[in-house]
């Protein structure tokens, strides 16, 4: 039975795993390398001068790794000593949060994740789930504290991503460099939503830093966009449809 390897950036006791892991168990034997804790806007940092340690879980629905390293360490860790042989794909979700926006894509552990694992030749997606603030806010200060309604929703999410990825591997569009993204809105999601394929928004942020005596600390700031080629990801999630942009990052810099 071919390996599905899933990973995340919010941590292997994200409250968005479990739903992740159980509708991707019908398209193959599913395989958790996940963060041991949250490593939320580091992109595909690399662990280069440190150690990363594996530590085997045994409480989840199969087989799964908590390490000490990054998102793409987990990515390339799993594929070089925890696989015997290449997965079907990398799924890297579900994200507590949207990744739309260049200034977030570019940022997330979640798309720097799949990242690694395109780089390797293998379909990759990264799948993120809007909240609103309230949601986001309870989920980062208690992870358990999911209810019914918003598992609900992440389920049905982790379904329809599924039946996707089945719908791409059946394809046969390359894979290497490739980042599937999956945007799904904040508003209430069904079976049928849309899937729209939309640009990622050229997003604008000022500093997210603010001064705290002589130091400077990460605060969220909102973004701005700058000349936007529509639809754009962030404009197709306040619609409430799901949005879906294939980022190929193979073709950066390639002469035309």
């Amino acid at each position: 039975m071919p390996k599905i390897l899933i990973v995340n950036d919010d941590g292997i006791d994200s409250p968005l795993l479990l739903a992740l892991v159980s509708s991707f168990q019908r398209l193959g034997e599913v395989v958790v390398a996940a963060p041991r804790y949250e490593q939320s806007w580091v992109a595909k940092c690399m662990s280069r001068f440190k150690d990363v340690d594996v530590i085997e879980r045994k409480d989840l629905p199969c087989e799964a790794y908590s390490i000490s390293g990054s998102p793409a360490d987990c990515v390339n860790l799993a594929l070089g000593h925890l696989l015997p042989e290449k997965p079907l794909c990398v799924v890297s979700g579900i994200n507590v949060g949207h990744n739309a926006g260049l200034a977030y894509l570019l940022s997330s552990g979640t798309v720097g994740a799949a990242l690694e694992g395109a780089l390797h030749g293998i379909p990759s997606f990264a799948a993120s789930l809007g909240l609103d603030r309230g949601d986001y806010d309870r989920l980062k200060d208690n992870p358990q504290a999911l209810g019914e309604s918003l598992g609900g929703k992440a389920e049905l999410a982790a379904k329809i991503l599924a039946n996707f990825v089945e719908k791409t591997l059946a394809s046969t569009e390359p894979s290497y460099g490739v980042v599937h993204k999956i945007n799904f809105p904040s508003a209430p999601i069904e079976e049928n939503t849309e899937i729209v394929r939309s640009n990622p928004a050229r997003t604008e942020a000022g500093s997210f830093f603010a001064q705290k005596g002589n130091a400077y600390r990460f605060t969220y700031c909102e973004l701005g966009e700058n000349e936007p080629a529509t639809p754009t990801d962030r404009e197709t999630l306040i619609s409430g449809k799901i949005s879906y942009s294939r980022l190929d990052f193979s073709q950066l810099g390639r002469i035309v």
